[in-house]
């Protein structure tokens, strides 16, 4: 008998500040009981000072890609303070350096996904070579032909990961005989 689990997480893993910020969060909402209760005026003033200090947060963050590094964007948002005289140049480099690996990073996964939808395509369409004839012929288009494909799919119980009929229409147009 299959145990239901609980889906796997996905995305990337929390940072170090975002699991203290929790943690520090969960010790005030259920404080030790060595600790004596707060008040109800102690409980408001910390209320609005995390929920200042989250706004505080977003508005830093907002406007600047989630592939840069908080900390390197906190650093950009301080320069003029005393604290980073003399290092404006060097966090002014490293914020550049990584907004090019994103544009370098991006231009690499469309190719890549180009590339894998052309293997993609190409397969598929060898597959079902009689339809491709069909459809040169006159006899189908290409979206019916991907109604059948996506049909027989189905018949055969295939469900998860499958491609839409656009999708697999759009693959005929990318591999067919200009």
């Amino acid at each position: 008998m299959a145990v239901n689990k609980p889906p796997a997480k996905r995305g990337r893993p929390k940072s170090a500040q975002t699991l203290e910020r929790e943690k520090t969060e969960a010790w005030l909402k259920n404080p030790p009981a060595h600790i004596p209760p707060m008040t109800e005026e102690d409980k408001a003033w910390l209320r609005g000072f995390l929920e200042s200090s989250e706004k505080a947060r977003k508005s830093i963050l907002e406007g600047h890609s989630p592939l840069i590094p908080h900390s390197l964007i906190y650093d950009l948002e301080s320069i003029g303070h005393e604290l980073l005289h003399g290092h404006e140049q060097a966090i002014l480099d490293k914020y550049e350096e990584y907004k090019n690996k994103e544009i370098i990073g991006r231009a690499n996964g469309s190719d890549e996904a180009a590339s894998q939808a052309d293997t993609s395509a190409r397969r598929l369409w060898t597959k079902n070579s009689a339809l491709v004839k069909r459809i040169q012929s006159g006899n189908l288009t290409p979206n019916g032909a991907a109604k059948i494909i996506f049909d027989d799919w189905k018949n055969k119980g295939i469900e998860g990961g499958k491609p839409s009929i656009k999708t697999i229409s759009n693959w005929y147009k990318r591999i067919r005989p200009h």
